[in-house]
């Protein structure tokens, strides 16, 4: 279930809502089960619901029940793209999108995809969540929150083009003079295939966060996703 997740295609990249959001009721098509890959996240700042689906239908049918669905409801007029083996659909209904993804089952029978919502009003474009150390030449490319009983996880993927060991050291530096603990910290030998990595975990109770920098030496770049779990009812600190 997992790779689908990343097949999602959003038309709007961020958004902050403050009040609670209201979620539309999307009907499954006949012949159909879903379940849930989660109900409540942050993904690019989207308060986001994604619902895994599969049916005896074939994708082209499950597209067809959704016009008609929405054919029926003060939505807007749905936009339909089909690429690479999936067909999409999605409308606005509101301030959300609303879209429903689908693709031949990989067992041969019916059909199977995803089914999103996302809150598109209050736009906004920063992504950084307000814990995160701001870094002039770092580039944000993607942002996630969720909650997962008693433990939120917030996990954010950056771009940079500065040197490894300056990565290394800024992030290093920024949690230990945060007053976090080293409880990990590890750095892969240099491989001009694979290039250089370093993964660090740091601790300041209740939370901990991990660290993990990939260099591309190809692409001259550094990839670090930064990983943050606190208890879900515990405030966010610096």
């Amino acid at each position: 279930m997992k790779p689908l997740v990343g097949l999602l295609v959003w038309t709007i990249v961020s958004a902050a809502v403050a009040a609670p959001v209201e979620w539309p009721e999307v009907k499954l098509p006949p012949r159909s089960h879903a379940e849930w890959v989660t109900n409540d996240a942050v993904v690019n700042g989207l308060p986001t619901r994604l619902q895994h689906f599969a049916s005896e239908l074939t994708p082209r049918e499950v597209l067809g029940f959704y016009e008609r669905e929405w054919a029926r409801r003060p939505v807007g007029t749905p936009r339909r793209v089909d690429t690479g083996g999936w067909l999409a659909l999605s409308t606005l209904a509101g301030g959300l999108q609303v879209a429903v993804q689908v693709r031949e089952h990989p067992e041969g029978r019916g059909s199977e995809g995803l089914i999103s919502w996302g809150h598109v009003q209050g736009l906004q474009r920063d992504l950084a969540p307000p814990w995160l150390p701001r870094f002039a030449d770092h580039r944000i490319a993607q942002s996630m929150a969720s909650t997962d009983g008693p433990v939120r996880s917030e996990h954010v993927t950056l771009v940079s083009q500065a040197p490894f060991e300056v990565q290394v050291r800024r992030w290093r530096d920024h949690w230990q003079r945060q007053g976090w603990r080293t409880t990990f910290d590890r750095e892969s030998p240099a491989n001009a295939e694979a290039g250089r990595g370093w993964l660090a975990s740091f601790e300041r109770a209740p939370q901990s966060v991990d660290v993990v920098i990939s260099w591309q030496p190809h692409a001259q770049r550094g990839v670090a996703t930064v990983n943050l779990l606190t208890p879900a009812t515990a405030a966010l600190t610096r």
